[in-house]
């Protein structure tokens, strides 16, 4: 099979791989769609030390089982399903109280095993979510990102009428938007990208240019001097953390997801003046995977808009990587599988 490797060294290269095998628990997935996200970026930049290479990436996919490891498996061929690709030890301090998604080993599939920019990827089956019949397959290659940004809003516990600022608007910056906007919050996100800025008015956000004065003073201005009761920030810069805690409120709360490529200034007077709640986001949980689900089959949240491109695998180089690269005008790009227009759009 036709697979997507990462060989190291800011190497991306098509090959020929064998059809995994599946041992009792675990499954064959066709692979419909797969996702390019931002740690795929990251680690073609050789930006992640732990990825042994060579690897076949992509943790954002869904697919149609194509064969099971356990006779009397709770799932057929056939079924649709999106996988939580977290991969945990179970017996470490943070597993052993539910919080498995912050393990001490914590791995994931495509990034330190072989993911599914490929025809075919096996999972465990515990890890398995079936799709909705209202849930495409093209839009079900979206639930692992949006269970991101579920994962955030639900730490800050967004409340109705809150102020939320959002650093970032790439893809988890303006799902994160649309939860706390789900949620009922006064969403404002801070972004200097021309299109990024139009896909998040398209999407019915207030936009804060940097570039045209300080983040901080023109939330309080807007805000009656209150500032953002929470701040999410999802760029992994330095100008996105300073911005945050300057913007947040007295007792507000800081969270941050994105991952800085070498440790940030922090204001610790700030902090401490407000009484602010700095907290880290990694990943998801179970619960998370199963309310994005749900908010995608009530209809509460539209992955269509985030989709920008959908290309073959062997495109997936040149059109999507090196584009994502180049800054071209994309929030999402969802690499289609050799079979994935067989199942459904």
């Amino acid at each position: 099979m036709k697979t997507l490797v990462y060989e190291g060294n800011h190497t991306l290269v098509l090959k020929e791989n064998e059809v995994p095998e599946v041992a009792v628990g675990e499954v064959l997935i066709r692979v419909a769609y797969t996702g390019i996200c931002g740690t795929d970026m990251h680690i073609w930049h050789d930006g992640m030390a732990r990825v042994k290479p060579p690897v076949i990436l992509g943790h954002e996919f869904s697919g149609v089982i194509e064969r099971t490891g356990s006779p009397d498996s709770a799932y057929k061929p056939g079924d649709r399903v999106v996988v939580e690709p977290l991969i945990t030890r179970g017996t470490c301090p943070a597993c052993v109280t539910g919080n498995y998604n912050v393990c001490t080993t914590l791995k994931l599939i495509g990034v330190d095993t072989d993911g599914g920019m490929a025809k075919f990827v096996k999972a465990p089956e515990h890890k398995l979510f079936r799709l909705p019949n209202s849930v495409s397959l093209r839009h079900a290659a979206l639930v692992e990102p949006l269970s991101v940004g579920v994962h955030m809003v639900r730490t800050a516990a967004i409340q109705q009428g809150q102020n939320v600022l959002i650093t970032g608007g790439g893809p988890i910056g303006l799902i994160v938007a649309s939860i706390a906007k789900l949620h009922g919050a006064n969403v404002y996100v801070s972004e200097i990208n021309p299109y990024r800025i139009g896909k998040a008015e398209e999407l019915g956000f207030q936009v804060l240019n940097p570039k045209e004065g300080k983040v901080g003073d023109r939330l309080r201005t807007l805000t009656n001097g209150k500032g953002a009761d929470a701040s999410f920030e999802a760029t992994g810069t330095q100008f996105g953390i300073t911005d945050c805690i300057d913007a947040t409120g007295i007792k507000g709360m800081v969270v941050i997801a994105g991952l800085p490529k070498k440790p940030p200034e922090i204001d610790t007077n700030a902090v401490v003046v407000k009484e602010l709640n700095i907290r880290g986001s990694r990943v998801y949980k179970s619960e998370d995977y199963q309310y994005a689900l749900e908010l995608m089959e009530s209809g509460r949240f539209d992955p269509e808009p985030f989709v920008s491109r959908i290309i073959g695998l062997d495109e997936v180089i040149e059109a999507g990587f090196k584009s994502i690269d180049r800054g071209d005008p994309v929030v999402k790009i969802l690499v289609q599988l050799e079979n994935g227009a067989g199942y459904d759009g």
